[in-house]
C-alpha cells in the first residue's frame, strides 16, 4: 500500500474583496473574551532514513540523515478552547534541519506550521498526532552537469508535508521529555522536473520547557454554526514534464465540494472536479507508442475525505477516483490523493494551495479560489 494512502487512512481513522463588508456571525464572535496560551520551546536530534519509493531513485536506498528539530509550541489552556475543540490540542511552528549521508541530496531546511491534537491526555503522559505543512529549502537540487542523478527535487525551494506521532512524559509542571516517530516529504508538485520527491521517515528524542503563559484577545472568528459548507471554485497550475524539462504547460479546472462538520475541529467531504492537463496532450503526441492515438486529456474525478478546521485555516486530505480518464495509466492512474490548505479571506471567499499526487509521485500543485455557501 502506498505510504500516502497509509497516511490518509491514519488521519481518517484517528479523527472519527467581494464580500468583505458582510457582517460576521455575532453569536460566535466574542471580542471581549480572552484566550490563554502557554508557549513552550522543544528541541530534539533526529535520525532519518530515505525511502526510495521509485526505481528512478533506487540508488538512494539506505541513505540516512542526521539533524535536529526545534518547535515553538502554542498550547491553548483556556476552558473555551477545550469546549470548542472537544479535546486538548497544540499548534505552532517547527524548524527542521537534516543533512543526508549521500552528497547528491545535500542538506535540507524545513519551516512548517503544525497542528497537534491529543490522542491520549494523562497528567504525566500525552500522545499526539502531528500534521505539518510548510516550505522546504534543499541545497543540492538536480543539475544536468553538477548533480545529474538526483531526480528527487529540482528547485531550491519546495513544499513540505509531515505526519507523525509525538509522545510526551512530564518531568514537572514546566519540563518534559519527548519522543517522535514521523514521516517527512518534500517536492515541488511538478512545477519543475525531475521531481520524484524525497520521502524520509525519522525518529527523535528531545526535551521541552515551558516559556511563558499569556492572555490574549480573540481575533476575528470565521467559524460558523451551520453544519454544511459548499465550495465552488477554479484552479490553475503551471508545470513541466520530466522528458521536456524546459517547457511549461498550464492546467486549469473547476471543482464543487460539500463539507459536513461533525465537530468544531473535524469535517467530512465529498466532491467532484474536472480539469485539463495540457502537458499530457503534448507528451502523448510525442510518445513512441501512443503518438498515433487521440486521447481526451480532460479528467473528471470524484473525491472523499476529511478536513481539520482551524478558524481561518482548513487542512484537507482526500482520496480520489477518476470517473473519466483516457490517459494511459503509466501517466495518470485511476486513484489519486489530494492534500490542501485553504485560507479564509472572509465568510464566503477562500484561497487555497493543493497537491494532486498519483501514488508516490506529485502530479499537479495548483492554486485555487473558492466561493463558499453555508447551510
Amino acid at each position: 500500500m502506498p505510504i500516502k494512502t497509509v497516511i490518509f487512512c491514519i488521519v481518517i481513522i484517528l479523527f472519527p474583496g467581494l464580500l468583505l463588508a458582510q457582517e460576521l456571525n455575532k453569536n460566535l464572535s466574542e471580542p471581549k473574551q480572552t484566550k490563554e496560551i502557554t508557549y513552550a520551546l522543544s528541541g530534539m536530534p533526529i535520525y532519518a532514513s530515505v525511502f526510495a519509493h521509485d526505481k528512478a531513485i533506487k540508488h538512494y536506498k539506505g541513505v540516512t540523515g542526521f539533524g535536529f528539530q526545534i518547535d515553538l509550541n502554542r498550547y491553548r489552556t483556556d476552558k473555551k478552547a477545550l469546549e470548542w475543540a472537544g479535546i486538548k490540542y497544540n499548534s505552532g511552528y517547527s524548524l527542521q534541519y537534516v543533512k543526508f549521508s549521500h552528497s547528491d541530496l545535500g542538506q535540507v531546511l524545513n519551516l512548517s506550521y503544525f497542528i497537534e491534537p491529543f490522542l491520549i491526555d494523562k497528567p504525566k503522559f500525552s500522545l499526539r498526532l502531528r500534521a505539518a505543512g510548510g516550505l522546504n529549502y534543499g541545497s543540492k537540487p538536480w543539475n544536468a552537469v553538477s548533480n545529474p542523478i538526483n531526480y528527487t527535487y529540482s528547485w531550491l525551494f519546495n513544499g513540505y508535508l509531515g505526519l507523525g506521532l509525538h509522545a510526551h512524559v512530564a518531568i514537572n509542571a514546566k519540563q518534559a521529555v519527548l519522543a517522535s516517530v514521523s514521516y517527512g516529504h518534500f517536492s515541488n508538485g511538478n512545477t519543475r522536473n525531475p521531481n520524484f520527491g524525497l520521502n524520509y521517515p525519522y525518529i527523535g528524542i528531545g526535551y521541552e520547557r515551558q516559556l511563558v503563559q499569556q492572555k490574549r484577545a480573540f481575533g476575528k472568528v470565521l467559524t460558523y454554526p451551520q453544519k454544511w459548507r459548499v465550495d465552488m471554485g477554479v484552479s490553475i497550475s503551471n508545470k513541466s514534464l520530466s522528458d521536456y524539462k524546459h517547457l511549461r504547460f498550464w492546467t486549469y479546472g473547476l471543482m464543487l465540494n460539500a463539507s459536513y462538520r461533525t465537530s468544531n475541529l473535524h469535517a467530512w467531504t465529498l466532491g467532484v472536479e474536472a480539469f485539463k492537463d495540457e502537458s499530457m496532450d503534448f507528451a502523448l503526441k510525442r510518445h513512441n507508442i501512443y503518438y498515433a492515438n487521440t486521447f481526451d486529456v480532460r479528467l473528471l474525478g470524484l473525491l472523499a475525505g476529511h478536513e481539520f478546521l482551524f478558524n481561518r485555516m482548513i487542512f484537507s486530505q482526500q482520496l480520489g477516483y477518476y470517473l473519466h480518464n483516457e490517459i494511459p495509466k503509466e501517466f495518470v492512474g485511476r486513484f489519486y490523493h489530494r492534500f490542501g490548505i485553504n485560507y479564509k479571506l472572509n465568510k464566503h471567499l477562500m484561497f487555497g494551495l493543493n497537491l494532486n499526487s498519483n501514488l508516490q509521485k506529485a502530479y499537479i500543485f495548483d492554486a485555487r479560489m473558492l466561493f463558499s455557501l453555508y447551510r
